[in-house]
């Protein structure tokens, strides 16, 4: 029967599709029908604009302009009415609050309607249900052959002339398939239901459409402020940026993306400029079977990116549907820039940044310095670029404490600015756990940095490692394990699973962990199993290892040569003299920890400890792990060994 919806004084009539009230048709474009009857189908809740227009103009390319004249349209139908059962939700969409009343089927007489292409065929039943005489319609084959044949058998009456029984015969199977096929309601519902269940997420760089494409950074851009936004709610994994900025390719195949990433879903979207114009559209991707779940398309001046980044944030969050607490709320709301120069200058510092290269890293600190030049409010520029000094320290680029007398102004300068700022709060962390050895004051900042947005892999990363240095191993594991949950496919996430598991005396799950990143990654040149094989007392597979890794490290030929050689004649011990002499030799000094511990290998403890002081002196990095690291095992009972743990505030 046709579906019929009271409410108020008025009704809405699927048969004769239109608005009456009192009984009396009121005009209504079709339209604008349709965005009415959409309304009324989902009251109580926020119908967001794409989700109207897609419902509206689902093969059509439309602005929000036209939603705003179809609404303009309903309520002037609606009268005084209006304003009590249409509430707009600013920047968002539109809430349809009324009492829904419809009527209850009669059970005298099934009337099975349907319009095809303009024809109504309408068939009656009055003897008895359709519903006593056929088996349920659960497949099309079986249920087009029920229905060919009753009509011939005598058992119906339809209201047809001969001539057109061939027609009808068609149109009721037609209106079979019709029926049995999944309705609107149903396949929004289905797609309802796969949304709430969205466990994880890949946001791809936005496609720049057309021969231009200078602007892969403002589609990296895009998907950069969806990541954070997205990523702000524990509900849902979101791949970092990190993850994604290589699929900026404009023939990147999505769904491979998606499998590759090991995601549920994957949001691509594209751009599209012209003049001050630009076309952006989105959807996401169900990656199990290709199906599209939700879309997103508009319109809008170059200039209001940052609109357009509100609109569909806010719109996926609504579909997918995100419990927002206060803090990811305050996330969504927040615009960090209004400089897109500067929004794009930032940009290509995070790609920058990412490629972890000295040249990338210091070409990224500029492009900070000039966003920051033109926003000196831009709080994320501040932590973007504390963000590019760090790594330079940790690869020997610069010394630590340049980096932290670059690092200090510009993390107090962000946090002054947004004192929400995740970014912000990790480089803050990482401040005090590297340089300061704060310890209590590191994990503050951490939790902060987790707690405001819960999949930036980076500050899962750093609690790791202050909970593996303090010992609280399990701890250490489950943040690394989250680390590497957001970000499998990073081989630093790899790397950095595999680390902790060795710090941890798990030797195991370490040279298994090592194993996975290096058959993924065979030119990361971090991986080394040689010291888990150490610790099982495995040597000779050690040897292996460590004589490998140098290789990928850049050692010379003739030095590997005699590694090997010194190994074969006086075992493990004769290796590490070996790797003294050549360490002692070379004509650039090795950090002052990695000298102590190769003193402390060959069993010259003074000598170690002498070195270990410079490394204190020089607020070495890799100092915080003292307490855990398996080559120190030697010097642990040692006093001055227990007193530098109680100066770097690793034991009271």
């Amino acid at each position: 029967m046709p579906e019929i919806w009271s409410f108020a004084n008025f009704t809405l009539n699927s048969a004769r599709a239109c608005l009456l009230r009192d009984g009396q048709e009121v005009k209504l474009r079709p339209k604008s029908y349709e965005a009415l009857k959409y309304l009324v189908e989902n009251p109580g809740r926020v119908v967001t604009k794409s989700e109207l227009i897609q419902e509206v103009w689902p093969d059509s390319f439309v602005t929000d302009d036209s939603l705003v004249q179809c609404m303009h349209d309903i309520r002037r139908a609606l009268g005084d009415e209006a304003q009590r059962h249409i509430k707009t939700v600013p920047r968002r969409g539109y809430i349809f609050e009324a009492e829904i009343r419809t009527p209850e089927p009669t059970p005298a007489k099934a009337i099975y309607s349907e319009k095809i292409e303009g024809v109504r065929l309408v068939i009656e039943e009055e003897s008895e249900l359709v519903e006593d005489r056929l088996e349920p319609r659960t497949e099309a084959a079986s249920a087009a052959a029920l229905v060919a044949p009753s009509l011939f058998r005598g058992k119906r009456r339809l209201n047809w002339k001969a001539p057109a029984v061939g027609f009808v015969v068609v149109a009721a199977i037609v209106v079979l398939f019709l029926t049995i096929r999944p309705r609107p309601n149903e396949q929004r519902s289905s797609k309802a239901a796969i949304l709430s269940g969205v466990k994880s997420m890949a946001v791809l760089p936005f496609k720049p459409l057309g021969a231009d494409e200078s602007d892969k950074y403002l589609g990296l851009g895009i998907a950069d402020t969806l990541i954070t936004r997205l990523g702000s709610t524990k509900e849902i994994t979101v791949r970092p940026t990190s993850a994604i900025q290589k699929y900026t390719s404009s023939d990147q195949d999505s769904l491979a993306a998606g499998r590759e990433q090991r995601v549920d879903t994957v949001l691509e979207g594209s751009i599209q400029k012209a003049g001050d114009k630009v076309r952006i559209t989105a959807r996401l991707i169900n990656v199990q079977d290709g199906s599209t779940l939700w879309t997103y398309k508009t319109d809008q001046r170059f200039a209001d990116v940052f609109t357009v980044q509100d609109a569909i944030s806010e719109d996926l969050a609504n579909a997918l549907p995100l419990k927002l607490s206060t803090e990811s709320t305050q996330v969504f709301a927040k615009r960090y820039t209004q400089n897109s120069e500067a929004y794009q200058l930032y940009i290509k510092g995070i790609f920058l940044r990412n490629q972890l290269t000295e040249d990338a890293l210091k070409k990224s600190i500029e492009c900070f310095q000039k966003a920051i030049e033109l926003d000196p409010n831009y709080a994320l520029a501040y932590a973007g670029q504390a963000s590019s000094n760090s790594p330079l320290a940790y690869l020997g680029f610069i010394t630590t404490k340049e980096a932290e007398s670059r690092n200090r102004p510009l993390i107090a300068r962000a946090l002054q600015l947004d004192d929400r700022l995740a970014e912000a709060h990790t480089s803050s962390g990482e401040l005090k756990l590297f340089i300061e050895w704060d310890w209590a004051g590191a994990e503050i900042e951490l939790k902060r940095a987790i707690e405001l947005k819960p999949n930036e892999p980076l500050a899962h990363h750093l609690y790791a490692a202050l909970l593996v240095a303090r010992q609280r191993f399990e701890e250490a594991i489950a943040e690394s394990n989250r680390a590497f949950e957001i970000d499998p496919l990073s081989p630093r996430a790899g790397f950095a699973r595999g680390w902790i598991f060795y710090l941890a005396g798990r030797y195991d799950q370490a040279i298994d962990q090592f194993s996975k990143t290096r058959e993924l990654f065979p030119q990361y040149g971090l991986v080394n199993l040689g010291p888990s094989y150490e610790q099982k007392g495995m040597y000779a597979q050690a040897v292996t290892e460590n004589l490998d890794a140098e290789a990928r490290w850049g050692m010379a030929a003739e030095d590997i040569s005699a590694l090997r050689q010194a190994s074969a004649r006086a075992g493990w011990t004769g290796y590490w003299q070996k790797m003294l002499e050549i360490a002692q030799a070379q004509a650039k000094p090795e950090p002052a920890s990695y000298m102590a511990e190769l003193f402390a290998r060959v069993g010259k403890k003074d000598k170690a400890f002498e070195w270990l002081e410079k490394a204190y002196e020089q607020r070495d990095m890799s100092l915080i792990y003292l307490k855990v690291f398996p080559p120190w095992e030697s010097l642990r009972s040692d006093p001055r060994f227990t007193n530098l743990l109680q100066r770097l505030g690793l034991i009271s």
